[in-house]
């Protein structure tokens, strides 16, 4: 036979002068009721073609695939990494592998991504939505495919884990303004795109104005000059102690970069908070504060409670909100 030849499961029975099912049966692993002369015959034929069987065809007939679905909006951020791997811990104790996609913030790449994940039969899928995920969940919904969605909580969506962003944020800010600033400007993404964007952006705006300071906003992404985001700064009056906030992980480094040419007012007169980051947020001069999230234990508690649904378990709490952690280093003036 041709060693470009694809065994097929029919050729191996034939060879082995069993049926099908017999072959089907011993690659299942059902071989209690197998004699030894039936089961070598079989086992010399699969080793000596090195036979593996379709994964297509084994997930269109099994029950179950042990595959959890794993859908990121950014999976270059160290946070998503982190999520990712505690999503993977516990998916590995519990017997699933995980298919991961990245989404780029992008409702159409969501779509293709769950059609795709659809189609390779995903016992469940681990969510982190862009914007109104809505018909991504009907989607899933209508194949029986049960959804966790992680940084975000969808309105009537059962099962989600996230992190008390607006929390975490109010108490932030109001502690660096009880440490002496005086104005905020924030540098933040198109907040209404994530309920974790809105509620940062929300819960900054809350605590200012709760201490009557004032906040200067400025809508940037990924693609604004540094230039932009240096002169949108020195377009202010910094006279009074400065605090710049930057809700997203993925543009602080941005804003960090841009901000070089005042570096040596910090923490002084202009100080710097921002979201995550600790991968390199206490190796810079000058350090950067940031709220820090729990993304390990985000991602173990999100596959903890999608495996828990799929098996009819009710261990895990289907919604679950996890605390932030404020780190503080020399951008604030505190160490």
């Amino acid at each position: 036979m041709s060693s470009k030849h694809k065994m097929t499961i029919q050729e191996v029975a034939d060879e082995a002068q069993v049926s099908k099912t017999t072959v089907s049966f011993f690659l299942n692993g059902k071989r209690e009721k197998m004699s030894a002369s039936t089961w070598n015959r079989i086992a010399a034929v699969v080793e000596k073609y090195d036979y593996r069987p379709s994964t297509t065809a084994r997930l269109m007939t099994a029950k179950h695939s042990c595959l959890l679905g794993v859908l990121i909006g950014d999976i270059t951020h160290h946070f998503s990494n982190r999520l990712v791997k505690g999503i993977a811990q516990v998916c590995r104790t519990g017997g699933y592998q995980i298919l991961i996609g990245t989404s780029d913030y992008d409702e159409d790449a969501e779509r293709l991504h769950i059609d795709r994940m659809i189609d390779m039969h995903v016992d469940g899928l681990i969510l982190q939505p862009n914007g109104n995920p809505q018909e991504s969940i009907e989607k899933l919904k209508r194949a029986g495919i049960p959804v966790v969605c992680i940084d975000s909580n969808p309105e009537g969506l059962p099962l989600w884990v996230v992190t008390n962003n607006y929390q975490a944020t109010f108490d932030a800010i109001s502690s660096c303004v009880d440490q002496g600033y005086e104005q905020v400007i924030m540098f933040s993404a198109t907040p209404h795109v994530l309920t974790s964007r809105q509620e940062r952006y929300q819960g900054c705006l809350d605590a200012l104005a709760q201490k009557n300071i004032p906040c200067h906003v400025h809508i940037i992404d990924t693609q604004t000059p540094t230039e932009d985001i240096l002169a949108a700064v020195n377009a202010h009056d910094l006279t009074p102690r400065t605090l710049i906030f930057v809700p997203n992980c993925w543009l602080l480094p941005n804003v960090f970069t841009a901000l070089k040419p005042l570096h040596s007012l910090v923490p002084h007169k202009l100080g710097i908070l921002g979201f995550d980051n600790d991968d390199w947020a206490d190796l810079t001069v000058p350090t950067v504060s940031t709220i820090v999230q729990p993304a390990f234990q985000e991602g173990a508690t999100a596959a903890a409670l999608l495996i828990d649904h799929i098996r009819g378990r009710f261990d895990t709490p289907p919604k679950t909100t996890l605390s932030c952690e404020a780190v503080w280093r020399g951008s604030t003036g505190r160490v």
